[in-house]
């Protein structure tokens, strides 16, 4: 039944933006609206706001905050935690599903985009640009939306060359909390454009980015090495990891063009990734370096494809173009844990794979680890500090992703959760510091907890001026918001 605050609320937004779509729990296709991504985390909004202009958004946080609304963005809907519907229930949610402008400018790399894109539309449209065929950095699974995945980080394989997508971010266009829009850049608004490149969520609704892409390469190196003798021992695991963690230091081999990911389960272990440069180059210099701290004969897989072929083999060989209505859903939980250089140490890899290897191999859910390398020698991503945006790990070596998940028809048992968090304890217990990354949203964590490990203390404390300035009145708020 829906509350009178939430029908008054209703009411004077049709009155005033009669044209705008508004969907609340007596309408007929509300419910084919708020199913989240992620099953386990289900959240009920207020409304659902589908604007096609910035006035509608403004009026809808006016208003909503009149009634005492919270207010959260949806460009996609992936969020871990399901803070794209709000994180809990009776949030106002601003879905900018029709936002998806793709804009070029005249003889520049610097392109207009909508919030409301998928990745994998928008990386398809950069592609077939007439003239100069360009690309970005970003994530691998195509469903994704930009701006929620732009704004708070968003890693990808090739970030190390090209940065973070949030580092390509040039200008763009808010809602603030006050019902007013702007434009917020390095020039104008300057703290509003500090603070929306990684807490976006608490301070304002991005509609369009400005972004300077950089031109499509001709063709990636795709490689993998999956190694048999690292499953065989902890003792060989931490080895082989203690080779990794040196080579992904070598600065003779490695530079900024190499995409490199370490993916394990108890009875997997292979590193993978990507290389901006020949296939030669990387088999004659890079593959023997890597090689040099495996003690078995692997499985090696290299080749050479071009771009489109990149991203569809990325997104796990799927069509990269998203068509029609996106209904995909996942029953998962997920913990990150960053690591600062020099990187792991010698007790974490042990603890770790000791838990790996004895409660991995019986775990009551499926799961995988994910090791993404963000540092190393010339790496663009920890070439900028926290003078550049509000992004706490630019001295990160590794951000690991542990994810754990069932079927969409189960309920994920308490012990998946246990089984994700002792892994994740396995590696924090013994590392003098370490951070989560906001992307991989961990809705276990108290605020506080989330805060200090998304942002860390020095961070905080200026995202919390900046609040004060920009939204006084708490609209845009979540269960993790500043």
């Amino acid at each position: 039944m829906t509350s009178p605050n939430v029908l008054s609320f209703v009411g004077r937004l049709m009155n005033k933006e009669q044209q705008l779509e508004i969907l609340w729990a007596s309408h007929p296709r509300f419910h084919t609206h708020v199913s989240t991504y992620n099953l386990r985390v289900p959240v009920t909004p207020a409304a659902v706001i589908i604007p096609i202009s910035l006035r509608e958004i403004a009026s809808a946080i006016v208003i909503a905050k009149q009634h005492g609304l919270k207010v959260q963005a949806r460009s996609g809907g992936h969020s871990y935690a399901s803070y794209s519907s709000g994180g809990v229930d009776g949030a106002v949610v601003i879905d900018l599903r029709r936002f998806e402008v793709v804009r070029y400018g005249i003889a520049t790399p610097i392109i207009t985009i909508g919030s409301g894109l998928r990745i994998g539309n928008l990386a398809k449209r950069l592609y077939e640009n007439v003239g100069t065929k360009y690309a970005l950095p970003h994530g691998t699974c195509a469903g994704v939306g930009v701006g929620g995945h732009f704004t708070h980080g968003g890693f990808g394989l090739f970030s190390r060359a090209w940065g973070l997508a949030m580092d390509r971010i040039r200008s763009m266009c808010v809602v603030t909390a006050n019902g007013t829009w702007v434009e917020a850049n390095r020039y104008t608004n300057q703290d509003l454009f500090y603070a929306m490149q990684g807490a976006a969520d608490s301070f304002g609704i991005a509609t369009t980015l400005q972004v300077e892409a950089v031109p499509a390469p001709r063709s990636v190196v795709h490689w993998m090495i999956e190694t048999i003798a690292a499953t065989r021992s902890v003792e060989s695991a931490v080895s082989a990891f203690c080779n990794i963690q040196m080579f992904v230091h070598d600065a003779s081999v490695v530079d900024r063009n190499l995409g490199f990911m370490v993916r394990l389960v108890s009875d997997y272990f292979a590193m993978e990734g990507t290389y901006l440069g020949s296939k030669d180059k990387f088999e004659g210099t890079i593959l023997p370096a890597i090689l040099r701290g495996v003690t078995d004969t692997p499985t090696i897989d290299i080749k050479e494809v071009d771009w489109p072929t990149s991203l569809k083999t990325l997104n796990q060989d799927q069509d990269i173009e998203i068509r029609g209505v996106y209904d995909a859903h996942s029953n998962f939980f997920a913990k990150s844990v960053v690591v600062p250089e020099p990187g792991l140490t010698v007790e974490a890899m042990r603890s770790f794979f000791t838990y790996l290897y004895g409660e991995g191999k019986n775990a009551p859910v499926s799961y995988f680890v994910l090791f993404d390398l963000y540092g190393g020698p010339d790496s663009q991503i920890n070439n900028k500090d926290l003078s550049y945006s509000a992004f706490a790990h630019r001295d990160a070596l590794w951000v690991i992703q542990i994810y754990g998940y069932v079927g969409t028809d189960v309920d994920f048992p308490w012990q998946g959760l246990d089984f994700i968090n002792g892994l994740a304890n396995s590696i924090t217990q013994h590392l003098p510091r370490y951070g989560a990354y906001s992307n991989y949203t961990d809705p276990s964590l108290p605020r506080d907890r989330a805060h200090k490990l998304y942002y860390g203390d020095e961070l905080l404390a200026k995202l919390k001026d900046l609040k004060a300035k920009w939204d006084p009145d708490n609209v845009f708020a979540n269960p993790q918001s500043i």
